[in-house]
């Protein structure tokens, strides 16, 4: 009898250790911060009673199992909702952040790449695209040419067809290089007469050609200005365009048309196209812009 009341002391007994170390086992503690490089995070896991983690990225990729793991997303402009869970011996914990990745810059759109994660893209000439016009360099970029001629192949009808294949590569870094395809560069009529530069086809109404030769410009940079009040003088004297964007370039570079003026205005820009208003002389006005040309750009591969 007395063998009995001990086993069953004994049973009650382990019972009770069981229960008080069981609930002197703690939940996990967690809490996370995280870091943004483009759209690339960062994650950084501060957690105690842990022996596993379980991160949710919010974006369908699979549970990541990393202590401080590091996931690239594949969108921009976008909040995202990241769980941490920690599973330990006391059970588990999940935490809940909002991840933010930032829209592209201008920066990263034109090249592909930033300072830290660098890259270039090249642009081209859209031949397809829907529209092409020739403007006063005026206040209101008043039309030259008639809406019939206002499409984008219309080069290829005036012989200057060897635009469409000149590329141009912008580097994360602010250097430019200019491949010429066609032998020489898109330029303006005024520039090659000013330089002496050898042309192989133009159009001397709208002041267009294209010349014979090109030799791409070493050092070739560039700089995105946003929010810019950009002014220009015309022969017909200064105008100023409020709050725009442009392009700037230094040490020979330019985009589409080679001419005098090294600064350009960027209406649209996104990873896959770009629309630019370019300045550029006539032979009868002198060196000055007094035109502009309204170009679509495709970035290639």
């Amino acid at each position: 009898m007395k063998r009995k009341i001990k086993l069953v002391g004994l049973f009650f007994l382990g019972l009770i250790l069981f229960i008080t170390c069981k609930k002197e086992t703690p939940l996990p503690t967690a809490l996370f911060t995280y870091s943004v490089t483009g759209n690339t995070v960062t994650f950084y896991a501060q957690v105690t009673n842990d022996s596993k983690y379980e991160w949710d990225f919010g974006d369908g990729s699979y549970i990541n199992t990393l202590h401080s793991p590091i996931h690239a997303y594949s969108s921009y402009g976008v909040d995202y909702t990241v769980n941490l869970t920690i599973i330990g011996p006391g059970g588990s914990t999940t935490v809940t952040n909002k991840v933010t990745i930032p829209p592209k810059t201008k920066m990263q759109m034109i090249t592909g790449g930033n300072a830290t994660a660098p890259s270039s893209k090249k642009w081209r000439l859209n031949r397809s695209a829907a529209f092409f016009d020739v403007t006063l360099a005026d206040a209101n970029f008043t039309s030259q040419i008639p809406s019939a001629y206002q499409i984008g192949s219309i080069l290829g009808s005036v012989g200057l067809s060897n635009a469409y294949s000149d590329e141009f590569v912008f580097k994360s870094d602010g250097t430019m290089t200019i491949n010429s395809k066609g032998g020489g560069i898109f330029a303006s009529l005024a520039y090659c007469m000013g330089t002496g530069t050898a042309t192989s086809a133009y159009y001397a109404d709208l002041g267009l050609a294209y010349t014979k030769s090109f030799t791409s410009p070493a050092g070739a940079t560039f700089a995105i200005n946003e929010g810019k009040n950009y002014t220009l003088g015309t022969p017909l004297g200064n105008v100023t365009y409020a709050n725009v964007m442009t392009l700037s370039f230094t040490n020979g570079g330019f985009l589409g048309l080679k001419d005098f003026t090294s600064e350009c205005i960027i209406k649209k820009l996104n990873d896959s196209e770009m629309n630019a208003i370019i300045f550029y002389a006539h032979p009868s006005y002198g060196a000055k812009p007094m035109l502009a040309l309204n170009l679509t750009f495709e970035s290639i591969k």
